[in-house]
């Protein structure tokens, strides 16, 4: 099965409220990553710098926590998630408005805490060996490459889709529609970047 950038980190507030907030005596199983790979082992290259497996090890069990349901092992899961890895690490460093990335941030976090009891995120550092910090980081990192192509959507490319689209059968106006617009034209620049730059500059060695 073929994963798109769409499943993965997704970060969707909808997936934590589908879970719905998860009482401290319920169980939630965690996923376990099966990784024998020595931590600096490089498992890509992209511009000539390496990936190395414990950065992907880190980025997997970040959705594994996201997404208890996660096919963490799977090789094609495992694949697309280096290619949106590489998209966090890379170009969301040159994202320009913050302000949009610590308000998705903190928001994403408020349904986390609200899904999530402090007992069941302890119990997920410890099996997935990662911290409340590494999930903040890998969060604030997939909405700064997200504002990096809201920021070069215009607003005649939001209008040009409302009108294509058929959007004003949902909503009266282009202000309103702007939102949902946005999220599917930065969706497809992502995925558009990954078919048309990553596939083609980064040299994968596959992870068993």
């Amino acid at each position: 099965m073929i994963y798109t950038a769409r499943q993965l980190f997704l970060f969707l507030i909808a997936v934590l409220l589908i879970t719905g907030c998860v009482n401290a005596s319920e169980e939630v199983v965690f996923p376990t990553l099966n990784n024998e790979q020595p931590s600096n082992k490089v498992v890509a290259i992209y511009k000539g710098d390496p990936i190395t497996s414990d950065e992907l090890r880190e980025f997997l069990a970040v959705q594994g926590f996201l997404d208890p349901d996660a096919p963490v092992n799977d090789s094609s899961y495992r694949k697309d998630a280096l290619y949106q890895l590489i998209v966090d690490k890379y170009v969301g460093e040159e994202a320009v408005n913050t302000d949009w990335v610590n308000q998705q941030s903190e928001q994403l976090w408020n349904e986390i805490e609200h899904s999530y009891s402090q007992k069941i995120r302890e119990q997920a550092y410890e099996e997935l060996d990662i911290t409340e910090e590494v999930v903040k980081k890998h969060i604030k990192a997939h909405f700064q490459s997200k504002q990096f192509f809201r920021d070069k959507i215009s607003e005649e490319d939001v209008k040009g889709y409302f009108d294509k689209a058929g959007y004003s059968a949902e909503f009266k106006t282009v202000e309103e529609a702007k939102e949902p617009i946005l999220q599917k034209l930065v969706q497809k620049a992502i995925n558009n970047y990954v078919q048309d730059e990553l596939k083609r500059q980064v040299k994968y060695v596959p992870v068993s």
